[in-house]
């Protein structure tokens, strides 16, 4: 008798504990729901809106966590300029690719800003100033994720597929110094002695910033925008954005020159 009623009394108290344990986890949850996400939660890299396909969510995740800003010193005047670049990896080194004309006071007075974190030019490791481009060797950066030259960007038979007129791509910048902001847009036209023309949109800070086509390649860098004659006199075109392809960078010159 005594022993039917320590079994029974097991039960009840096993019973007991699981109601409790079911009832605290909904409680938990209903709260879990009910507060409201932090910023960073929101700003996280990560957050990408799930009603892209798959592809496009890894294309436009690569192009967040690949996004810097880049600061350099004008000497003779004193001001700043401030552009967007891509961090990347190259034969094991780190490196950051941005366009040229925003570069005027060498790497002393060059960096790499992420986050609130300055990381210092190791090197101007290949400037280009009629291609618009520069490559700066730098540090690895801590919570970013560089982009692979060998196996992030088309190989020559992809490049058709690539630049085909209304190819989705993504760029993430800092136009206007805000930002990290992403952008899509499409290719709508191609020079080969120019640039790939996409319809987007770009602003001063936005010099720089690496291209990605939607299937995860990186396949240029913003480098203007256009500008019209209106009646009103010249006009900036906002949304009509000049990208050199990747493939104008002199890799092997690159990996040559790099410390």
């Amino acid at each position: 008798m005594v022993i039917d009623i320590v079994r029974s009394a097991s039960r009840f108290l096993a019973a007991a504990l699981v109601a409790a344990t079911l009832t605290w986890a909904a409680y938990q949850s209903t709260l879990k729901s009910l507060r409201f996400p932090t910023e960073a939660e929101i700003a996280d890299l990560h957050n990408v809106s799930a009603t892209l396909s798959a592809g496009a969510q890894r294309a436009i995740i690569l192009s967040r966590e690949s996004t810097v800003q880049v600061f350099s010193l004008d000497l003779n005047d004193g001001g700043m300029s401030g552009m967007t670049g891509t961090y990347i990896t190259l034969d094991n080194k780190y490196f950051v690719l941005t366009a040229a004309h925003g570069l005027s006071g060498g790497c002393l007075f060059t960096h790499i800003g992420v986050d609130d974190e300055l990381y210092a030019c190791q090197q101007l490791t290949l400037v280009d100033p009629q291609t618009d481009y520069a490559v700066i060797q730098i540090d690895k950066i801590e919570g970013r994720t560089p982009v692979k030259i060998h196996t992030q960007t088309p190989h020559s038979k992809e490049w058709r597929r690539e630049l085909a007129a209304q190819n989705t791509i993504f760029y993430t910048g800092y136009p206007n110094e805000g930002g990290p902001y992403t952008f899509d847009g499409r290719v709508v036209g191609y020079n080969a002695s120019e640039a790939i023309f996409i319809d987007s949109y770009g602003w001063a800070g936005s010099s720089g910033a690496g291209v990605f086509s939607q299937s995860g390649n990186l396949i240029g860098w913003v480098m203007a925008l256009e500008v019209g004659d209106s009646y009103f006199g010249q006009q900036v075109l906002e949304n009509f954005i000049w990208v050199i392809p990747l493939f104008k960078v002199d890799w092997i010159g690159v990996a040559g020159l790099a410390d």
